[in-house]
């Protein structure tokens, strides 16, 4: 454990002259069973699942994985150290990003260094989902999809600076918070990849109509809708007819198909 955190600590202070470093800090969970038995095997886990022979000997040398948790830089974005760490009762789940340092007084502080490929709420997503379907964490996961959503729509909407998870914060049990500087944002090299709309096909579209009131398109006809609150709780459930969604409470996030929209 001692040489996941190290490495973790190492992504935050390596550069002398930074105040920091993008990240996202103690997103706590309880939903997230971790096998402590499996959990020293996860690097291999992991690399034996999405990895090839030759490629896995790479990342099985950055990984590192004990009985409290694993940490690497993602596959997804390599400037994203990913650390994610606990046991069956709590888990844990930081992010920082390597190779950029914020600069300049808080809360006017800029960004320097290597643009990532990918904001930490796709990093989290995706790196999560993987866990899931190697078996590091034990969920469902449809239940893990909905969870996830709901976390990354908590923290944007507390975010007043960056517009992703940039230095938020989050519980399960206790919502979101969005911590104090130095508060600079991650660098990416697409300011689009940023979007509402975390997992969607290109063919699902929903507009805002006036407030709590949507215009689907792209949905056919009959197709189960199912909006949810911020905390995962179900508000409305209907086969689609064609005509506007009304959702009760806003921000809210709506499953269709597979797809999470996220409307507000």
């Amino acid at each position: 454990m001692k040489k996941i955190a190290s490495l973790f600590f190492c992504v935050l202070t390596c550069s002398s002259f930074s105040l920091g470093q993008p990240l996202v800090g103690d997103l706590y969970f309880t939903s997230l069973k971790i096998d402590s038995v499996q959990m020293p095997k996860a690097c291999e886990m992991y690399s034996s699942y999405f990895l090839s022979d030759s490629s896995s000997k790479k990342f099985n040398e950055d990984c590192s994985s004990d009985s409290e948790g694993i940490g690497f830089h993602s596959l997804l974005d390599s400037t994203v150290f990913i650390y994610f760490r606990g046991d069956e009762k709590r888990q844990y789940l930081d992010l920082a990003r390597a190779f950029q340092n914020c600069v300049g007084p808080y809360p006017e502080d800029s960004t320097v260094g290597t643009p990532g490929t990918h904001q930490f709420s796709e990093v989290m997503m995706f790196e999560l989902l993987r866990f899931q379907e190697c078996g590091i964490i034990n969920i469902q996961r449809d239940s893990l999809e909905l969870l996830l959503v709901s976390a990354i729509a908590q923290i944007k909407a507390k975010n007043k600076k960056c517009p992703d998870l940039d230095w938020g914060s989050y519980g399960e049990n206790s919502g979101a918070q969005w911590l104090f500087g130095p508060g600079c944002c991650s660098l990416v090299e697409s300011p689009s990849a940023i979007s509402n709309i975390l997992k969607i096909s290109r063919d699902i579209r929903a507009e805002k109509v006036s407030a709590g009131k949507f215009r689907l398109s792209g949905v056919p006809l009959g197709m189960d809708v199912s909006v949810f609150d911020l905390n995962g709780k179900l508000l409305l459930r209907k086969n689609f007819d064609g005509g506007f969604l009304e959702i009760p409470n806003v921000p809210a996030v709506v499953r269709v198909h597979g797809n999470w929209l996220w409307m507000k």
